[in-house]
């Protein structure tokens, strides 16, 4: 796959989980976080089944990869869902924003501990001025904000969160190496679900359906994990870990934009200044970009 449809397809990643954070909370007031995280996974392992069959085929798992494989459905699927989840119990809105806008930091913290990776100045730079610009996007420009921000017990689970998934996307990185994305996205998955299964069997309970909830279920299974996750895999296995997670800082890009479109919430100067400083930050790690491993 050619280097710029990977970035196509990170782009897509970040629009598909911007739509599912954003109707996440909807749902967490009518479905309790274990249950929808069981069925999140659920209808995405269902919903790869009939794609894998159409594209290419069922390829099982083997001593090289299942590790790598277990490491995406622990840390992801399990781990990061439950720390995330547990933290939304103990803290606000604006501090998971920023805690999360942290992700494409973790990845490449992960990329230069596990795998060796080497950045230049020009890309720390640009990552250091992307996340400045998700800071301006969150205070909506009001950065004198910062200095009255409370911390709360669910930011150190939100932390952990963000680790965790900074794990699983190395983890992505090496089970890609000798399996699809799309195999090694179903196969995390279900052995996510087998892990939840004994963790949260008591935490179970079935929901008042209608046909909006329903609705908004099937868009975060099918939408922003599916589809975000088998994008987000394949734009690891050609571009890596730390230059695929940086795409991440365009989630509140994105939250801003759906937000404005079906929600009719519009943005104010603020947020425009931020989205500005994130392109900015962008261009900055993407020019003459050159990644060196040992």
């Amino acid at each position: 796959m050619s280097r710029q449809k990977s970035i196509i397809l990170m782009f897509a990643a970040s629009f598909c989980w911007a739509a599912g954070f954003i109707t996440m909370g909807n749902v967490l007031k009518s479905v309790n976080a274990v249950t929808l995280l069981f069925l999140r996974y659920f209808i995405t392992a269902i919903v790869l089944v009939p794609i894998i069959l159409k594209t290419e085929r069922f390829d099982f798992p083997k001593k090289n990869n299942i590790l790598a494989i277990a490491g995406m459905a622990v840390f992801n699927v399990l781990l990061m869902n439950l720390m995330m989840f547990e933290g939304y119990k103990t803290t606000t809105g604006t501090n998971i924003s920023i805690i999360s806008a942290m992700n494409p930091l973790t990845i490449a913290f992960w990329s230069f501990v596990i795998l060796k990776v080497r950045f230049r100045w020009l890309q720390v730079t640009g990552a250091f001025v992307a996340f400045f610009g998700v800071l301006v996007m969150v205070f909506r420009g009001n950065l004198q904000a910062l200095a009255s921000l409370q911390f709360h017990q669910g930011d150190l689970w939100m932390i952990a969160a963000v680790f965790s998934f900074g794990l699983s996307a190395i983890c992505s990185r090496f089970a890609t190496q000798s399996i699809s994305p799309l195999n090694a996205l179903f196969y995390s998955s279900i052995i996510g679900l087998v892990l939840l299964l004994p963790i949260g069997t008591a935490s179970f309970s079935w929901p008042e359906w209608d046909a909006r909830l329903i609705g908004q279920v099937l868009l975060i299974g099918v939408v922003s994990t599916a589809l975000a996750q088998w994008f987000f895999n394949l734009s690891i296995k050609s571009l890596g870990a730390a230059e695929s997670g940086f795409i991440i800082n365009f989630n509140p890009v994105f939250g801003v934009l759906i937000s404005l479109v079906f929600l009719r919430e519009i943005p104010v100067w603020g947020q425009l200044i931020g989205w500005l400083i994130i392109m900015g930050g962008t261009a900055l790690f993407y020019n003459k970009i050159s990644f060196k491993s040992k």
